[in-house]
């Protein structure tokens, strides 16, 4: 079979994103595969030269291949996928066969292509269905404690909206930025990337964020330490919301924030109606993970996959 080409035009006939190929050029070294229908991206990232990234992919396993060949030839001994650079933009694979329906910005890519091509699970994650008051419940003490202490938690914009503005955005952007830089800098697979870069590749997706559910602690002096970012699922007769991400700096960790920011944001969404959240795509196996971030039925699973060059 004839290696596939890199030429930008056939990967976006193929249904490559040209603008975020683009800011994924602003983070490190990229190529795009693309053979008819098929397409991938692969990726290097300047802190971690020797493991590569796959991502984007679709269609047939043969554009991996390539994508491995070029790792390779540019210094890669190993690849992880499917991945973008790193985990500041979308990664993993789903792995499992659970009825329900899709939710909003989860993996689209299926685990099969991935093991067909020789790859096996390196990282499992799991989503995770929660009612409101096994969430509620244990940040009750927590929250009064902190809140005596002059600690703080703030939707990340003010007023009933149910959407963010640009303003808005790009500082709660900044924030999250900050905040998790910290947070995950020890982080297994952590990589940096510029907020402008994170930003950037996120803003179509700004109005899906909810301010009224998406929080950020701060500590009695008023820096953020710790931030949760919620958005509304895509099918509104579900009544679901999901948590995309937290983090909690180092430094207050065992405070119980995590746990209060959790339950907060489960007050504030049954407020706005819904009648449950997903926690979604936690780290299975992760050590220091708050015990409520687990508490009910798992209904995804996911797994980031790995193969030597």
């Amino acid at each position: 079979m004839a290696p596939s080409t890199n030429d930008v035009e056939a990967w976006r006939r193929a249904g490559g994103d040209p603008e975020r190929l683009r800011i994924l050029a602003r983070v490190g070294t990229v190529e795009v595969f693309a053979d008819g229908g098929s397409r991938c991206l692969a990726g290097i990232h300047p802190d971690r030269p020797d493991v590569g990234t796959i991502g984007d992919h679709a269609g047939d396993v043969s554009v991996l291949h390539d994508a491995e060949r070029w790792l390779a030839a540019h210094g890669c001994r190993s690849v992880e996928g499917p991945a973008l650079l790193c985990p500041w933009f979308p990664y993993r694979a789903r792995v499992d066969d659970h009825p329900s329906l899709p939710l909003g910005l989860e993996p689209a890519e299926r685990g099969e292509p991935w093991a067909e091509a020789g790859y096996v699970p390196a990282v499992k994650y799991v989503s995770v269905l929660a009612r409101h008051d096994e969430q509620i419940e244990p940040a009750l003490d927590r929250a009064a404690a902190l809140a005596s202490r002059g600690w703080k938690l703030e939707p990340l914009e003010a007023g009933p909206s149910s959407s963010l503005t640009e303003d808005a955005y790009d500082r709660a952007v900044g924030i999250v930025h900050h905040v998790a830089t910290r947070s995950f800098q020890k982080v297994d697979r952590f990589l940096d990337a510029p907020a402008e870069a994170v930003a950037d590749f996120y803003r179509p997706l700004r109005t899906a964020l909810d301010p009224r559910l998406a929080l950020v602690a701060r500590d009695p002096e008023g820096r953020p330490v710790g931030f949760l970012l919620a958005v509304p699922d895509i099918l509104p007769e579900r009544r679901w919301f999901q948590i995309l991400t937290l983090g909690v700096v180092p430094e207050v960790r065992g405070e119980g924030i995590a746990t209060w920011m959790v339950g907060a944001s489960h007050q504030a969404a049954r407020r706005a109606g819904f009648v449950a959240g997903v926690h979604a795509m936690i780290r299975v196996g992760a050590q220091g993970h708050d015990v409520t971030w687990f508490r009910g039925e798992v209904i995804r699973r996911y797994a980031l996959f790995r193969k030597s060059l």
